[in-house]
Formats: structure tokens, C-alpha cells, sequence
């Protein structure tokens, strides 16, 4: 096995089926995605950063020079979308 490689035990509790994660290879997160690669069959975990920690990621490096710059903008008007508008206001309000 190469070092970024380990060896896990997989359990099953009641209808689920778990992993035991080995100490090096544990998440900082309490959730993550699961997604099976096409080509290999692989099983694959990714961790879910909360959300300060993907924006502090992104504060730390900048753009770089000319990144979007005001020529490559849309300067067009926004575009009136009154079903998104008002699906946005349903979401956001209390539920009743």
C-alpha cells in the first residue's frame, strides 16, 4: 500500500453500513459527499468544508491580474425573472 493508502473495517449496524477511518485519514467535518467514480467503481468520500472555512480559502488568494476584468464584464441590465423572484421570497420566509 502506498502512503496515502490504508486499510479500513466496514461494519454493518442495523441497515446501515459503516467505515471505521483510520486516525490519518479523519475528517475535520461531521459530513461528507459520497460519490462512486465511473471509471474505476471506486467509493469516494469528500469532506464538506462549512462555509467560512471554503470563504477564508478564498480571501487568502487573491484573483489574479485582470480576472474579469471591466471589459470582460456583462454590463447588460438584469434580467426580470418573476418566478425565481418569487420563489426566492417563498424560501425565505418563516415556516408557518
Amino acid at each position: 500500500m502506498t502512503p496515502n493508502t490504508a486499510r479500513a473495517r466496514v461494519f454493518m449496524s442495523g441497515r446501515s453500513q459503516h467505515v471505521t477511518i483510520p486516525v490519518n485519514f479523519r475528517f475535520r467535518s461531521s459530513e461528507v459527499t459520497v460519490r462512486r467514480d465511473a471509471e474505476s467503481g471506486d467509493v469516494i468520500l469528500s469532506e464538506i468544508l462549512p462555509l467560512p472555512e471554503v470563504f477564508a480559502a478564498l480571501d487568502a488568494e487573491p484573483f489574479p491580474e485582470g480576472f474579469l476584468s471591466d471589459a470582460d464584464r456583462d454590463h447588460r441590465p438584469p434580467q426580470s425573472r418573476p418566478e425565481l423572484d418569487a420563489l426566492l421570497n417563498e424560501w425565505g420566509k418563516e415556516p408557518a
